[in-house]
């Protein structure tokens, strides 16, 4: 069994690739309960309240029967709207990332296989000096940090997300701004996959 937890899921771009796939189950978590219709099967959990996240994670573990020969992969995409660069109101010398430290600690206590954490090129420095390492992959405006298989991707298929700037609500907006396409959610589920088979072998 292999299992992807996607923390502040949003409109769950993320996990796309993964809820599609045989042999994948997906925990998705997000706060804001306006985002129900538009991500299908997404539990509602503050994630900086971690003793009720890792709670919630590992009921559903557990009915899942997941075992430590089982695979596990958390995602995490904490609010970037804070560190975008076009925020011009953005507090660069007091950030706020309690949702980030929060995530970081899920990802400790639950002892993983494969961990990412994404945010936008405003973060880089701030996360870099609280994760205590630089991204692992670039690819275009997507700042991934972490421990899991590089991703093969053409880097023109990262953009086709910007095709639904326009569209949403208001608060829809900044989710499907921020939205991980569908080539980098399914460029990770094929490197774990090929990485879980070759670990069998």
């Amino acid at each position: 069994m292999k299992v992807f937890v996607d923390l502040c899921s949003g409109v769950g771009g993320a996990s796309q690739a993964f809820d599609k796939a045989s042999g994948w189950v997906t925990i998705k978590i997000d706060i804001e309960e306006y985002l129900l219709p538009e991500n299908q099967g997404l539990f509602l959990c503050d994630v900086t309240d971690i003793e009720a996240t890792l709670c919630l994670i590992e009921n559903r573990l557990a009915e899942l029967n997941f075992s430590h020969e089982d695979t596990l992969v958390v995602w995490a995409s904490p609010p970037c709207t804070e560190f975008s660069l076009v925020n011009k109101q953005r507090n660069v010398d007091d950030p706020n990332l309690e949702i980030l430290i929060a995530c970081l600690e899920i990802i400790e206590r639950l002892d993983c296989n494969y961990w990412v954490i994404e945010n936008v090129k405003g973060a880089h420095q701030i996360f870099n000096e609280e994760i205590e390492r630089t991204p692992t992959q670039i690819i275009g405006p997507f700042f991934l940090w972490g421990e899991f298989p590089l991703i093969a991707i053409e880097h023109r298929d990262t953009f086709k997300h910007r095709k639904m700037l326009t569209k949403g609500t208001r608060l829809l907006r900044p989710h499907l701004r921020a939205k991980v396409p569908m080539a980098v959610s399914e460029g990770l589920r094929s490197a774990i996959d090929c990485q879980t088979k070759l670990t069998l072998q």
